[in-house]
């Protein structure tokens, strides 16, 4: 639970006031809130954000009701980056993740009704993308179906969420139709501007609950979020700190707290063994000290988008930034952060704050009983979405051309021992696909052999039939790497390559038709090599390796950008630089772990969800030789018999 932290008054920061004589207006416009929610009363701001002016708004929403000597208190359960894990499912069991954060939210409200506590849930973004629940968006206007989290969010009671970067992975447009539709609740980004879509999103909001004010400004990260599109030339992104700032320096007389939700990243020092996914120059650290320059109530920043876990033991000396606590609660909805804020009206209408935080963690399907869900919120909202999801995964995405190499026993025969044509079409889908990434053009992309299966050739290629092909829900992180650390990338490849009497067939031990963790992998067209088997796996060596047509001596210095999944990013299958299985000892993996904490970045997108959208939308339906699926001589297994 959470600890008390520290006490702070806001008037003590310096006050900023820009030397400008205009002033912009920002207008305030009363809304419903969400009815399962805290707020009583609710309104959001509209207007120019971006200028550099002085901020104003247009009227005061709502009167001081503190009065001096008074405390209340607020209570905020906050999530950031669920990425539409409602349910985690499994063979062996679910994990209700989303179920239980509506139980925590729930009870939680039901306590605070005895002890003068007003309880707000908050999202700081990236609700959407990384599960099958994302196909209920479509691919465009036409096949938009629902938002399932902000559907679920809705219904769990969620008061306000930011807008993340993946909320735009679909577009602009589609990010429209689902807060219209699913979000009973405002949808907050003041750095977005300019779509030609007029978005139902707002700047800023200032809710009422407890008889407390509070003013929440939304904030989106501007590196990884899709702007200026072909489909949205005019989306842009501007500096959240100057844009925070701007907010703020218009809510001061009209809020008793503040509430920075920034799904920015936290940029700050990194608790415990933690890793930072991303160098960030613009982060949390330079939002809340811009903050703190014209804040003149208490604030505190919720964050998100680095999947940073911060406050297990409450706020530190290295979360609290210019006297701003900083909060962060990871991932996927394992923990509900618990900040408190309890506020005490002074003399003269100075507001001071005491803070704690502390983290709430869900259970996992080893763990979870029916006591930690809310066992009618999983059935009465989520079991149905998932009945329209099982009838979105029988809907075609094209059609699959007769060609032995797709077959599903063929794949299974090449996946282990050499070229797979199915390998070949998914590296090479990814590889067109970036061109749309945030993250830019890639190089090359590679997948491991224990990720794919064959594809049904009987008529239409659905969803579900595609998910059969690639089971798992890999993510896409985008690595940079010099030609020599991908030398040594195909050189340790070629000696998981199963050789030929190891197989079944032969009257060795391993069955291709299983599970083989040995980590071989496919790469896409631009890598190019042969393997020599030699006597044994020692002598097992990758020869003539090209990258884009040049030999691989000539581009060792040069640097390039290629695609892992998040499976072998993680160290498994032997990329964790140790062991791998099944071979000598003394033969130790590449280390794609450690590489990834120095220089990868996570997109968050499937890898599977980039290969439908090539099959849609550039393949024009079709998977066959014609689109990719073919065998081309990438990789050429000399030395040894492998039929």
């Amino acid at each position: 639970m959470f600890k008390k932290a520290l006490l702070v008054s806001a008037l003590g920061c310096a006050l900023f006031v820009p030397s400008l004589v205009s002033a912009e207006t920002l207008s305030v416009r009363s809304v419903t809130p969400n009815p399962l929610g805290a707020f009583e009363k609710l309104y959001v701001l509209n207007g120019n954000t971006i200028a550099n002016e002085k901020m104003t708004l247009d009227r005061s929403p709502a009167a001081v009701m503190m009065k001096e000597g008074e405390t209340r208190n607020v209570r905020i359960l906050h999530i950031n980056d669920i990425h539409a894990r409602l349910v985690e499912y499994h063979r062996k069991g679910d994990a209700h993740r989303m179920a239980q954060i509506a139980k925590i939210v729930k009870d939680a409200r039901k306590s605070a009704e005895s002890n003068n506590e007003a309880v707000l849930f908050l999202s700081i973004g990236d609700e959407h993308i990384g599960t099958v629940w994302d196909e209920l968006l479509g691919a465009n206007e036409d096949e938009f179906q629902m938002s399932a989290p902000y559907h679920a969010l809705s219904a769990a009671g969620l008061d306000v969420a930011a807008v993340g970067n993946h909320e735009l992975d679909k577009g602009s447009a589609l990010l429209a139709r689902a807060i219209e539709q699913d979000a009973d609740f405002p949808v907050l980004t003041a750095n977005l501007k300019g779509s030609k879509h007029n978005m139902p999103w707002a700047p800023a909001a200032i809710g009422v609950v407890n008889g407390v004010r509070v003013g929440i400004v939304g904030l989106t990260s501007v590196i990884d979020t899709y702007l200026e599109t072909e489909a949205d030339p005019g989306l842009k992104g501007y500096n959240p700190a100057v844009v925070a700032a701007n907010v703020v320096s218009a809510l001061n007389d009209h809020v008793d707290m503040i509430v920075i939700a920034s799904h920015v990243g936290y940029n700050g020092k990194l608790p415990g063994d933690q890793t930072a996914k991303y160098d960030l120059k613009m982060g949390d650290v330079q939002i809340a000290e811009a903050v703190a320059k014209v804040a003149t109530k208490p604030a505190l920043l919720l964050g998100g988008h680095t999947h940073t876990v911060l406050n297990k033991d409450g706020f530190s000396n290295d979360t609290i930034i210019k006297e701003i606590p900083v909060a962060q609660v990871g991932e996927y909805g394992r923990y509900v952060g618990n900040t408190t804020v309890s506020l005490t009206m002074g003399k003269g209408g100075k507001v001071t704050a005491e803070y704690g935080t502390g983290l709430i963690a869900t259970k996992g399907r080893k763990t979870e009983t029916e006591a930690d869900y809310d066992v009618d919120y999983q059935k009465n909202i989520l079991d149905p979405i998932k009945l329209r999801l099982d009838e979105r995964l029988k809907a075609p995405i094209g059609r699959v051309v007769k060609f032995e190499g797709l077959d599903d026993a063929k794949v299974i025969e090449d996946r282990y021992v050499g070229e797979s044509a199915i390998a070949n079409f998914m590296n090479d889908a990814i590889v067109v696909r970036s061109m749309h990434w945030p993250t830019g053009q890639v190089d090359f992309a590679a997948f491991n052999a224990t990720g794919m299966r064959g594809v049904d050739m009987n008529g239409d290629l659905t969803y579900a039939e595609w998910y059969s092909v690639m089971p798992y829900a890999d993510e896409v992180l985008v690595y940079e790497m010099s030609g020599a650390e991908i030398k040594d990338l195909v050189e340790d490849n070629a000696r998981r390559i199963l050789r030929p009497e190891e197989l079944k067939k032969n009257g060795g031990p391993l069955d291709p038709s299983n599970f083989i963790s040995r980590g071989f992998q496919h790469y896409s067209s631009g890598i190019r090599y042969e393997i020599n088997m030699g006597a044994n796996v020692m002598e097992t060596k990758a020869v003539n390796i090209t990258l884009n047509g040049e030999p691989i001596e000539k581009v060792l210095d040069k640097k390039f950008k290629m695609v892992f999944n998040s499976y072998v990013s993680h160290g498994r299958e032997g990329y964790d630089g140790g062991a791998i299985k099944g071979l000598p000892p003394e033969i130790k993996g590449f280390n794609l772990e450690a590489l990834r904490k120095e220089r990868a970045k996570n997109t968050y997108l499937l890898y599977r969800g980039q290969i439908i959208d090539y099959i849609q939308a550039d393949a024009k339906g079709v998977v066959g030789p014609e689109t990719g699926a073919k065998y081309d001589q990438r990789v050429v297994v000399r030395g040894a018999s492998v039929n």
